[in-house]
Order: C-alpha cells, then structure tokens, then sequence
C-alpha cells in the first residue's frame, strides 16, 4: 500500500499524545513471584535476592535454564527497568526452547514488539505484532499496539483498520479510544477526535495526557472555553514540570483568546 504522506498542517506545539503500546500485564509477573517466594519461603527466606524481581528470575533462569516461563518473566523485568538488549535475548530465548504451554505465543511477540519499539524498531515491533495476531486475531491489545506503530509510519489506513478492528473487539478499550482519537486529529475530524478522547477518559479517567487530548482536540474545533476547561485539569494532573509549563503557555493563550 502506497504510504500517505504526514500532515504537515498541524502544529507540532499542539498535538496530541500518542500513547505507549501496552505489554504484558504485570500481574502475571506479580503472581508468579508470590507463588515461586511461598514454595521457597524456608530455604531462602534469609536471601534478599529475591526481594526484586531482576535479580529472582535472574537467578530461576540460572537454575532452570529450560523453563520458558522464567526466561519470559525475566525478560519483562528486564524491560520494564530499560534493559532492552537483554530483555530482547531473554524473549527469543524463549522462542528457542520448546514450547511447554507455560508461554502464550501472544504475550510473547507483544512483548517483543514492545522491546521493538521502545528501541525504535518500528518496524520490527510491526512485524513481532502481526505475528501475535496469527495467533490472537482478535487480541485488542495487540491489535491496538500496531495501530500505534503504523501510525508512527505514517500507514494512516492501516493503522484506522487496526483500531477499529481492536475498538470492535473490546469497545471499551480506553488505548484504542484514544488511538481512534489521534486518528481523527490526523484527518482534521476534531469533533469526532474529541469525542474518542472523552469516551477514553471515562473509561479510564486517572490519565493526564488524555485531557490534554480533548483539549487539543476542542482547540482546532473552535471550542476554546472547552478546551481551558481541559487544559487546567490537565495541568493539574500532570506531574512532569516540563510538561505542565507547556500546558499552562496553552493555557494563558486560551485565557487570552476567550477573555476567561
């Protein structure tokens, strides 16, 4: 499919964000480390090593080189503190051993396209991602994980299928909304964006980015008082210092523009 070009129309200061692929839910990760800490309470309860969760599946893989599970544990861990190279061995370790069950095919290639991606390797995570629908077709997760890839690519079309295929699957899924949402902002439909960006807040209400979302979005649809109203609840919310100072410079020019 021949790629459509970027809109160049848009200004970079006042987009919207475009939120992370999401991985494996760290439940998992959580259950198995009480589940692994209980059975080994007596023989190791005077180690701290296993008091994290690097260093606990870190060791398990030592001991048992074998099991796909700890390999996969130990590669979420290792990703999720930025590891990446490691994190990316520990995954294909896993695709090396045979498989015992223990490892859902998907989860392991959302993980890989996670790693992927957080590197930059847009289109590898692409093509970790399309290979865990071959095995989950109706995955929203990972469904919604290559909508946001694709967009990064600027494959508009695809990455519209793929989140309306994800938004099918589980209509509430507050990423997909938002995805929806970029989407619109892209084809300049703001009203239809700020109706995705609000339908993700109330399913999902404690994330700030999304009520600066709506605020972008009420902006270039001309609903400046609307957008104010978002924008302080977004300053007030956010916690990074950089960002907050973006928001209030939005926030005296929308002052400014409606006299509020």
């Amino acid at each position: 499919m021949k790629k459509t070009k970027r809109d160049k129309t848009i200004n970079p200061t006042r987009t919207v964000t475009i939120e992370k692929p999401a991985d494996v839910s760290i439940t998992t990760l959580a259950l198995s480390l009480v589940i692994i800490c209980a059975l080994a309470a007596t023989a190791y309860q005077r180690n701290s090593i296993y008091h994290d969760f690097l260093t606990l599946w870190g060791n398990i893989t030592k001991t048992s080189p074998n099991k796909r599970r700890a390999h996969e544990n130990y590669g979420q861990a290792l990703s999720t503190v930025g590891r990446l190279d490691e994190a990316l061995r520990e995954f294909k370790t896993v695709l090396a051993l045979k498989d015992d069950g223990s490892v859902p095919a998907r989860d392991l290639f959302r993980e890989i396209g996670v790693v992927y991606f957080r590197m930059n390797r847009i289109n590898d995570a692409i093509s970790a991602w399309q290979t865990g629908l071959k095995y989950a077709p109706n995955d929203a997760s990972l469904l919604n994980n290559l909508s946001i890839a694709l967009l990064q690519t600027g494959r508009y079309e695809e990455a519209v299928a793929h989140a309306q295929t994800a938004l099918s699957s589980d209509p509430n899924m507050p990423q997909a909304l938002n995805t929806m949402g970029q989407v619109m902002m892209l084809k300049k439909e703001y009203e239809k964006a700020a109706q995705y960006f609000l339908k993700a807040i109330e399913q999902q209400p404690d994330v700030p980015a999304r009520y600066w979302n709506v605020a972008m979005a009420m902006e270039q649809a001309g609903k400046s008082e609307m957008a104010l109203q978002y924008a302080r609840t977004y300053a007030s919310m956010e916690k990074d210092v950089a960002a907050r100072q973006r928001a209030n410079t939005f926030i005296d020019y929308l002052k400014k523009k409606t006299g509020k």
